[in-house]
């Protein structure tokens, strides 16, 4: 019995607590009140664990998918920002503990500034995950039911790979019923 996607299910998880966690300590170094100080060291802290249930997550549902060489671009480059979102992620959280250690009544301006950063990176993985869902189909079968048209979720997907990448893709993927595998399995490196 093969398992369905678990990545999708808790990807969630660890972006939201990034965003409390990160705003609680903003509001906590604006108005000193020490339970924003303990909801954004607890919220980073539960982040973290949920962040490396998420990559194994995410890594064990990539190995499953069927991808062709752009597929595996789009995959590769989605890893490596999540790989750089947990270091970083790692790398606050221990700062964050050494902070409440210390009892200091808030968190520093180049921690917030790091923290913003965190948050950024956060909001890209996550946008870039979604897109490569939503505009190329992979690792669902693209059901063509979106807000917007396919082609300018996949030219846009295209640019923002290229830019990292330094490589040029077509933007089609083909119909689901136009593949066998019902992936939209044809989206291919120019």
């Amino acid at each position: 019995m093969q398992l369905p996607p678990i990545h999708p299910a808790i990807v969630h998880f660890p972006i939201a607590l990034i965003i409390v966690a990160f705003f609680a300590d903003l509001i906590a170094r604006i108005t000193g009140r020490q339970s924003f100080r303990n909801f954004g060291f607890w919220s980073l802290l539960v982040a973290l664990g949920t962040g490396v249930l998420t990559l194994i997550a995410g890594y064990a549902d990539m190995v499953r998918l069927p991808l062709n060489a752009a597929g595996e671009d789009f995959v590769r480059l989605h890893m490596i920002s999540g790989l750089t979102l947990a270091a970083l992620l790692i790398v606050l959280t221990i700062w964050r503990w050494r902070i409440w250690k210390a009892q200091l009544p808030a968190v520093s301006r180049a921690f917030l500034g790091t923290g913003c950063l965190l948050l950024l990176l956060t909001l890209f993985q996550g946008w870039y995950g979604g897109e490569m869902v939503y505009s190329q189909g992979l690792g669902v079968a693209a059901a063509g039911k979106s807000p917007e048209m396919a082609t300018q979720a996949q030219e846009r997907l295209a640019a923002v790979t290229g830019f990292f990448t330094g490589k040029e893709y077509q933007t089609a993927i083909g119909s689901p019923a136009s593949s066998e595998s019902g992936r939209g399995a044809s989206l291919e490196k120019k």
